[in-house]
């Protein structure tokens, strides 16, 4: 068949009317593209849609009047509105402030206590060393011999022992003689 013959060839279209061929091309040519045995759909065209016109509402002065006093009516809210947040943030501020600056004297006094634990440590370790030194050059038969042998010294008796009762017994302070108890 030739290309004449397409172009008059009828069909029947999905309404059952009786279409020729080049009446079925204008119609695909519209919706489809042929490409050698694919027929593929074309993507709508763009349309841009006409700009809304704004109408302007007709103007009534008494209702603008009365729309003026309720925005000075808010404004002047707002301005409440805003200056009690602005206080309410300025009191934040401060407190964490305050707070900020409190911890910072909190960490710096538990600095300066663990300086102090750390020496008070120091000066425990050097006590315990020289008392440990002390006792190890003192020898204690030398010395009991020295008062038994070259001074005559011995343990007291029950008898050369003399009770003294004091108002304070951890402490004894002596300004006088003992009184004899015989």
């Amino acid at each position: 068949m030739s290309a004449v013959d397409l172009d008059t060839k009828e069909t029947k279209n999905n309404t059952g009317d009786v279409l020729n061929m080049a009446d079925n091309r204008r119609y695909y040519d519209y919706n489809y593209i042929e490409d050698g045995n694919t027929v593929r759909k074309l993507a709508p065209e763009y349309e841009p849609q006409p700009k809304r016109q704004r109408q302007e509402p007709l103007r009534d002065p008494a209702r603008e009047a009365e729309i003026r006093k309720k925005r000075a009516k808010h404004n002047v809210i707002d301005f409440k509105y805003s200056l009690v947040i602005s206080c309410v943030c300025v009191v934040v501020l401060a407190s964490c402030i305050g707070y900020i600056r409190e911890q910072a004297n909190i960490n710096a006094h538990k600095t300066s206590i663990a300086a102090l634990q750390s020496e008070l440590d120091r000066i425990n370790n050097e006590n315990v060393a020289k008392e440990e030194a002390l006792n190890s050059s003192v020898d204690l038969d030398a010395i009991y011999q020295r008062a038994s042998k070259k001074l005559g010294m011995k343990y007291a008796d029950s008898n050369h022992t003399i009770l003294y009762e004091s108002s304070n017994p951890d402490y004894v302070r002596q300004y006088q003689d003992i009184p004899d108890n015989k």
